[in-house]
Formats: structure tokens, C-alpha cells, sequence
């Protein structure tokens, strides 16, 4: 059974992914992939059963997708994890997954009470996995949700433009902004109006 739920979940992803959410219904989808929508209501309990398993699936494989770059892409010392992200996130294969968590972005904003929560629970574990790779303080989750949102709002405007090196390059300005200025080392004190001189 939980081999069958796994390939209708599958299926279902390849079909949003094809389609999107907005008009999602059980009985075409189900036609799709090969079964019908009782079966889907047994394995799910309801269509916002099945949408939860499918966008958990999402949340899966782009999580576990970088964290294999992570494992494999050795990063130079002092190489920061932000540009390491955002490169990661504009590859092709990524972009239907993005499509369809942006699609799901924008109901929620229009119907909170269905799709609220699978954006609440994408975006807490987004923020989660930015959290982790930034220094310990007391405002660390401010911090990543700022990570998070600059990120959305590039990744936004690369999807819609496909204008690469201009998100980029601004991805990469904004992470350089996170790096606070190196301090100098004390200098030599002179006393205003005099000069200095050496014997």
C-alpha cells in the first residue's frame, strides 16, 4: 500500500508540476496518472490530503537535492553559503518545483484558511535550513527570514525574466552586505596640527 500511495503522490507532483494547483480537481488528475478519484480519497482521506503529501514530496526532494551539494561541492575557506544557495536554486530542474511553491505562495494570500498552511510549513522549513548555516546570535532567525525574502524576491524575478545575471549580481551584493567591514588595526595616534617626524 505504501508503495502504491508513494507512486500516486509521484504521479500527482508530475501533474501539478504540468498543470499547477490554482483549478486543481481529483477526477482529471486522477485520469492522468492512471487511477480514480476514490482511490486517491482512500490513500489521502481528501484532496487536501493528497496536496499535502505532494508538496511534502517537493519539500523532500529539493532538501535532500542540496544537501547532497552540500556533502559533494567542497567550498573554499571563508566561501559563503548564500551565493552556494541561490546558485543551487536557479538550475533548470529546480524551476518547476519553484513555480509550484510561489503558486502556492500567492493562494495563500487569497485563501488563507485552505492553503495556509503548505505555505507556512515550506516557508518554516526554508527558514530552518538558512538558519542553520548562519553564525549563532541572538538574531539569527531575523536574519534568515531577511536571507529568505531577498532570495524569494530574486528568485521571483529570475523566474519571470529569466534575466540571470542581473539577479545574480545582486544576490551577490546583497550577501557581501552581510559581511560586516574587517576592523582595522590600531594606527598611530597623531595630535591635530602637528607633524609627524622621524630621527
Amino acid at each position: 500500500m505504501s508503495e502504491r500511495r508513494d507512486e500516486l503522490i509521484r504521479g500527482g507532483l508530475d501533474y501539478l508540476l504540468a498543470h499547477g494547483l490554482a483549478d486543481l480537481s481529483l477526477r482529471p488528475l486522477a485520469a492522468e496518472i492512471g487511477t480514480s478519484a476514490r482511490l486517491l480519497v482512500y490513500h489521502f482521506g481528501s484532496k487536501e490530503g493528497l496536496i499535502a503529501a505532494i508538496m511534502s514530496e517537493v519539500q523532500t526532494r529539493l532538501q535532500d537535492s542540496f544537501a547532497r551539494l552540500l556533502t559533494t561541492h567542497d567550498r573554499a575557506p571563508g566561501q559563503r553559503l548564500l551565493p552556494t544557495f541561490w546558485d543551487w536554486t536557479i538550475r533548470p530542474e529546480n524551476a518547476g518545483y519553484l513555480r509550484l511553491l510561489f503558486e502556492v505562495q500567492i493562494l495563500a494570500i487569497q485563501d488563507p484558511d485552505r492553503y495556509g498552511k503548505y505555505a507556512e510549513e515550506s516557508s518554516s522549513q526554508w527558514l530552518d535550513l538558512i538558519e542553520r548555516s548562519l553564525p549563532a546570535s541572538k538574531d539569527r532567525r531575523a536574519l534568515a527570514t531577511l536571507c529568505a525574502a531577498v532570495v524569494d524576491g530574486l528568485l521571483l524575478e529570475f523566474l519571470s525574466t529569466g534575466d540571470r545575471r542581473r539577479t545574480t549580481k545582486a544576490l551577490q551584493i546583497f550577501d557581501r552586505s552581510l559581511v560586516p567591514p574587517a576592523k582595522q588595526p590600531p594606527g598611530r595616534k597623531t595630535t591635530r596640527g602637528t607633524k609627524g617626524k622621524t630621527r
